[in-house]
């Protein structure tokens, strides 16, 4: 066994031979054996590297397929997302074909019972209420639509101002009182002010909104409750119903556009499932949230808004804004080229008891303005010669007419004719100039400035 033993590759009998050798003559022997264990090292290292580096490999393949996994996981979401999202726009355009078409059936034949009916009659008053109520009805669709592609392309500008919310809310309320005829109606207001810095118009809109959802889902005899209070950082609206409630899966849905919940009970009741979309971008304009709860289906639902409050001054206890200014006269000149709408305008703002004048042309208008003095002017984009935007322009450079408030009429302008407008020097733009009650509610929310006017009436 001993002859089978050796060491760096030398048998006993070679070792004991290099034993009887002298130092000198061993040196290089040891040599071959330190460069034969370097190399040894070296091949170690190389093998150590080559495994690290097949290591490396194996992890970022490991990684490559889990991306990949992951790409169609994500890729397949969002065929499902598509999916869902071009199915949702098939039923809205379904919905909103069927929605445009119902009132058009009863204008129609209100046109044919007047033609017909004794002029004045009963039977010519009810076709022309049926008209009234159905041209709103489109109105209000035609609305919805164009403020829900405006907040999704960041075109909604508010007109801001200080007001009372707690006038808003009784104000907002009584005016859709026709909608909450066959439910209670329960109003917990506090006695002082809650002020806020916003829109008046577009909070009127969002709290109406709740308040026609509230009507629309709560059978007779259920009941509505608007209840408003103050926090130590916001103001706080609560909109009640005691009515067909909310299953859990719809309520994170409630407020994505045209996804309406339970479709055949939304079309049963009429509408495009745009109200409480438009409540979330109208609130979150104004720096503040809305949220909703229910306990369930026929258990009722619950909406919240919260919006910053407005701490800079304070009113006194009881007092509002919103009354003082509502019930001011304005001094109105309307400039339309078309002498129908100018005489329905006329009309519809003399039947209110303000004091118009009318101009037929721009440079028409610039002149009567300077005569009349007026508080607002109400003036058409597409006028001949003179357009509205230079009527504009005209009114921001003139010493005695800078501080007249403007709002541009018309028909539904695309987003960028309204920011030239604004660019221009309007305010706002009315697309439904004919409507009474929005006039009303323009001239009745914006305080008119002190300044404004105040040399030319002083001096005469």
């Amino acid at each position: 066994m001993a002859t089978s033993l050796c060491l760096f590759g030398l048998d006993l009998r070679e070792r004991s031979c290099l034993a009887t050798k002298s130092p000198k003559s061993l040196r290089p022997e040891n040599e071959r054996l330190r460069s034969e264990v370097e190399d040894l090292r070296l091949r170690l290292k190389e093998k150590e590297q080559a495994l690290d580096a097949m290591r490396t490999i194996l992890e970022q393949a490991t990684e490559a397929v889990t991306q990949h996994k992951q790409a169609e996981e994500a890729l397949r979401e969002a065929n499902l997302q598509l999916a869902d999202a071009v199915r949702r726009k098939n039923e809205f355009l379904g919905q909103l074909s069927h929605e445009l078409r119902n009132p058009l059936t009863p204008i129609r034949s209100s046109i044919y019972i007047l033609e017909k009916a004794t002029p004045g009659g009963e039977q010519a008053r009810r076709a022309l209420k049926v008209i009234d109520r159905q041209t709103k009805h489109l109105a209000r669709l035609i609305d919805d639509l164009l403020d829900i592609t405006r907040i999704s392309r960041g075109k909604i500008r508010l007109q801001r101002t200080r007001l009372d919310l707690v006038e808003l809310v009784r104000r907002t309320v009584e005016d859709h009182r026709a909608f909450l005829d066959r439910q209670e109606v329960v109003l917990a207001l506090p006695n002082d002010a809650i002020l806020i810095d916003g829109d008046p118009t577009r909070l009127a809109q969002a709290i109406g909104n709740l308040l026609i959802n509230a009507a629309k889902f709560t059978p007779k005899d259920g009941k509505v409750s608007v209840s408003l209070a103050r926090t130590q950082d916001c103001a706080v609206l609560e909109v009640a119903d005691t009515g067909l409630g909310i299953d859990p899966d719809t309520l994170g849905k409630l407020f994505e556009p045209f996804a309406q919940a339970a479709r055949s009970i939304e079309s049963s009741r009429g509408g495009l499932g745009l109200g409480l979309p438009l409540v979330k971008g109208m609130v979150e304009l104004h720096g503040g949230e809305v949220s909703a709860h229910s306990d369930g289906p026929e258990k009722g639902a619950r909406f919240t808004i919260k919006l910053p409050l407005d701490e800079k001054g304070a009113l006194a206890p009881g007092s509002s804004q919103l009354k003082e200014v509502g019930a001011a006269k304005r001094r109105v000149l309307v400039i339309e080229d078309n002498v129908d709408a100018a005489a329905n305008l006329r009309e519809a703002l003399e039947s209110a008891d303000h004091e118009v004048e009318v101009a037929l042309s721009g440079a028409e208008g610039l002149e009567k303005a300077r005569q009349f003095d007026p508080d607002f002017v109400l003036c058409a984009l597409a006028l001949p010669g003179m357009d509205g935007y230079a009527v504009a322009r005209a009114f921001r450079s003139d010493e005695q007419l800078k501080d007249v408030h403007l709002v541009s009429i018309g028909g539904c302008p695309v987003p960028e004719d309204v920011l030239r407008a604004s660019g221009a020097g309007f305010e706002r733009h009315l697309s439904e100039p004919s409507s009474a009650g929005k006039i009303e509610e323009l001239l009745s929310n914006v305080p008119r400035p002190p300044s404004a006017g105040a040399k030319t009436r002083s001096g005469r």
